[in-house]
Formats: C-alpha cells, structure tokens, sequence
C-alpha cells in the first residue's frame, strides 16, 4: 500500500509539473500576440537602441507638415538582414506613435517595378550579400533603403548596414529636410594654422549638417553667419587684430574650437614634430584663460601605430604601443560633449590647465595616472625607442587634456587702429554675452584625416555640434558606439576568478544537489 501511494504521489507530481509548464508555455504565447498586436516592446539595452530617445521626440515636435518615409527593402534576404528589416519596420512604427504626422511604408522593389525604377533615378545602389543555397555559396542582391519625404524636400539613407545608428541617422535626415539649412563652421588658415584640406574626413562626415568656409581673420573680417571657427594647429603668435576679430565672433554668439599644442606633427617625414612658436598659444591664455602647459604628455596606455622595421636585409610592418598618443578613457561622463564615449586618442598632445581668468571651465578628458610629460623642444617621438628608459624616473600623474568654456563672455581687446573695414568700425560692438562655447583641445593634428576614425570621429561631430549650438543630435550619436572593451585583471584577481569558477562554482552545486535530495527524501518523493 505504501508503495502504492508513494507510485500515486509521483504521478501527481508529474501532472502538476506538465500542467504548470503548459500554461507557462501559454501564457507565453498569450503575452507574444499582444506585444504583436498592440506594437508593444521591452528595451532592456544598455544604451535604449530600440526606444526612441528625448532628443528624438524633440526634434519630432518641431514638425510642423506631414513627413514620409519610405523603406525600400527586399524580402527574403538572409540573415541579419532579416531581423533588421523587422528592426526597421518597428522603430518606424515607433516614430509615428511618437508623431502622427510621421507616416511610413514598407515597400519591396523586386515585387514593384516603379520603386526600383525610382531607387535608380536617386543613384541608390543595391547590396550584394552572400547566400548558400544547396551547399553552395551565391551572391544575391537587394535594397536596404530609406527615404525620407518632407514638402519639396527629399534626404536618403542609401544602405542601412545595422541597427546601430539608426536612430541618429533617421533622425537626422528628418532634421535636415524640415530645418533651415547647413550652418556654417569657419576654419582659420592663418598663422600656421592646419588648412582644411587635411580635415577631408571631418568635412565628409558633418557635410550634411554644416558647410565649411576657409577664412583669414589676420587679413578679412569674418562672416557675419558663421556658427562657430575652428583654429587648429597655429604654430605662430595671433595677431591683435585676429584676437579682436575671434572675440567679436564670439560675442555675437558664435562658438569656438581651438586645437593647440607644443608641436605639430610632420607626418609626411614620419615620426616627427615641428615645435610651434614660444608664443604661438600665449592668446589662448591671455582671451579664454587656458593655459598650454610646457611639453607633450606620454602614456602607457596608448594607441597602436604601425611601423617600418628592418631585422636583416629584410623590411616589415608591425604594430606597436606608441605612448604619443594616448589612449584617453577618463571622459567626463555628465558633459554632452562626451557622455557616452569610451576613448578618444590624442596624438601628440599637450597638457592644459585654467587659470581664474577661465570661465565656468569644465574638464572634458585627462590622461591615465601612468602618464608624464616629456619636456621640449626637442621632442623625441621615436616608435621604436625603448620604452623602459622614457618611463623611467619621471613623476606620472593624470594630465588635462582638454576643456570646455561656458558661462558669461566680457569684451576684453579694444578695436585695433588699423586693419578693420569700414563695416566693421560702423558695428555696433557688443559688449557682454551671458554664455559662450569654447572648447580647447591640446592635441593640435586631432582632426587630421590620420587619426580621425573610430571614436575620434564621434568626438570630433560632438565638439562642431556644441561648440555651433546645436546639441540635440549629440546625445543620439554616443547611442551607437558598440565597443564594450573589457577591463583588465590583475594578477590576483585572475589568480581568485579561477579558484572560484574551477572549485567554487562546482561546490555549490553539489551543495545545493545534496540539499534537494534530503527536501525530497523528507517529502516522500524519493523511494
């Protein structure tokens, strides 16, 4: 009789378990059909790439006439495509609950004659992705497209390649089909200063928020309509009347993004510097209050370049730690300007400080506390040099390298005498102004095409958006960065994960394996 009840209390068990696991397995079911039906969904990324962000719908409320987007995208392409045509449809979807006057429409070209017609008469090309079909590899072609409709107005995304960014790129199509046209950034080529040639990367990538203009404050006045300028790299003294000229910009509401340093790089010669001039940065602290300190600052934690090396009769490339350009993670984390970026890498860059002349300045980056500052000139950036002996003996310590300037703005330099036009004497001259945007970087070649890519180009948009006063697509551009580098354990730490996962973890197991036994065995479950 006993091992009857015992057989009977088993088969309850048993029923009991399949029962709670149907309708576990149902109420999953249940719970999918509505987030279906009712367009319902749980962002739990860390960077919320799948929920419309505040800048988003703020931008959204500013249309004002109806917007529509059309995606052009191929049915039956392999994976991820796949998934990111859903990806797509639901942020869509998102964007006009968000706004009603948003509407959209998923259309497929191969099924619609006149869209693809239409797709080639925008230049928008097909993509090619590999399939295997019948164990064999085929290259099958497709769109992955947006177009975005507004009035008269039409702006394309031609190739969506990922979820990342989406948002950012979507968004700031809308913007630039229902805003008011670019703005303009003024690039100084005076003194030194690195032209705009060498920022075609820069110019490529903010092209379609901003329109660059060479301007020569030593020898012209500057344009009435400029956003803000940026002086990148003088290796000569300002002139009076350039200062006078930059601090009217400013008052006038204009923004301004120095790059100034100890050296410049000569990178058609390799490896080396050019010192600036002993006073080329002297304004710098004389006009904003930040000071460029002696010397260019060195890191263990640095960058990667590659380099020529011969062993023999033989010459090869490799790569190697060059501490010239350091590998910056200590980023404020509260300014717009850098929240939500991991690293930015500075070549050749100076230390900076602010004196009590700098308004309501804030520190955007530092170097690692294994860093120092070599003194100079000359400076010796040598890759291959051993590293040991450049550590050696010298203080490390964090180093500032580079600021952001806000609060008021007072006029400081009186009209120079000679060198103004007559416009410019006729102006009516303002005096105060109660916020200002000044960011000073002390790395003087970061915006040249050699080392803008991964985050530094991330950064570099977040400075030109601030410093012309339009900050509300910054917040969306960190939304994209991917990169999760993880954090390295010391010799102890690993020493302790290793116990833990080799001994401990199996433990618990077997503890917890002993303890459901015996909760059994009182329970009657176990013959």
């Amino acid at each position: 009789m006993a091992v009857n009840r015992q057989a009977d209390g088993r088969v309850v068990i048993r029923r009991r378990a399949w029962a709670t696991l149907a309708l576990f397995v149902l109420a999953l079911v249940a719970l999918y059909a509505a987030a279906w039906t009712a367009h319902l969904r749980f962002d739990w990324t860390e960077d919320g790439v799948y929920t419309l962000s505040d800048a988003t719908r703020a931008v959204l409320r500013r249309v004002k006439e109806p917007v529509r987007i059309r995606a052009y995208i191929t049915s039956g392409l392999p994976q991820p495509y796949g998934a990111l045509r859903r990806f797509i449809t639901d942020m869509l979807a998102s964007y006009h609950d968000a706004a009603p006057n948003i509407s959209y429409e998923v259309i497929d070209p191969d099924r619609d004659s006149s869209a693809a017609a239409a797709l080639a008469a925008m230049g928008i090309p097909r993509v090619q992705v590999q399939v295997v079909e019948d164990d064999q590899a085929q290259i099958k072609q497709g769109y992955m497209a947006l177009v975005v409709e507004y009035l008269d107005k039409k702006a394309t995304i031609p190739v969506v390649q990922s979820e990342s960014g989406f948002e950012y790129n979507l968004t700031r199509r809308i913007k630039q089909v229902t805003g008011s046209g670019k703005r303009t950034i003024g690039v100084m080529e005076d003194d030194g200063a690195i032209p705009l040639d060498r920022m075609g990367r820069l110019r490529q990538l903010a092209g379609d928020d901003y329109r660059f203009e060479v301007v020569h404050p030593e020898r012209e006045a500057l344009p009435e309509d400029l956003a803000a300028l940026i002086v990148a790299g003088a290796t000569k003294p300002l002139s009076t009347l350039a200062r006078y000229r930059i601090e009217q910009l400013r008052l006038r509401g204009g923004g301004l993004l120095v790059l100034a340093g100890n050296a410049v790089p000569q990178l058609d010669l390799g490896f080396r510097v050019q010192p600036v001039d002993r006073y080329a940065n002297d304004w710098l602290r004389d006009d904003l209050g930040v000071v460029v300190r002696p010397g260019l600052v060195f890191d263990r934690d640095a960058g990667r370049v590659m380099v020529n090396q011969r062993q023999g009769i033989f010459m090869f490339r490799s790569a190697v730690d060059y501490p010239f350009m350091p590998a910056i993670h200590d980023l404020n984390p509260t300014h717009s300007l850098t929240r939500g970026l991991r690293e930015v890498a500075m070549p050749f860059v100076s230390p900076l400080i602010c004196s009590e002349q700098a308004h309501d300045c804030t520190v955007l980056m530092r170097s690692s506390p294994a860093s120092a500052v070599q003194n100079g000139p000359p400076f010796d950036v040598d890759p291959l040099r051993r590293m040991a002996p450049l550590f050696a003996g010298v203080q490390r310590s964090p180093q500032v390298v580079g600021v952001a300037l806000g609060g008021p703005l007072q006029a400081r330099l009186a009209p120079p005498k000679e060198g103004l036009t007559d416009a410019e004497r006729k102006a009516t001259r303002p005096k105060r102004r109660d916020a200002q945007r000044v960011v000073v970087l002390g790395a003087p070649a970061l915006f040249e095409d050699t080392f803008m890519d991964g985050d530094n180009t991330l950064f570099a948009l977040n400075a030109l958006d601030w410093v012309a006063g339009n900050e509300g697509l910054i917040a969306l551009r960190a939304r994209q960065v991917t990169q999760r580098p993880l954090a390295k354990l010391d010799g102890d730490a690993r020493a302790m994960w290793k116990v833990v996962w080799i001994f401990l973890l199996p433990l618990l197991v077997g503890i917890a394996a002993v303890v459901r036994w015996r909760w059994r065995l009182r329970a009657g479950t176990v013959v």
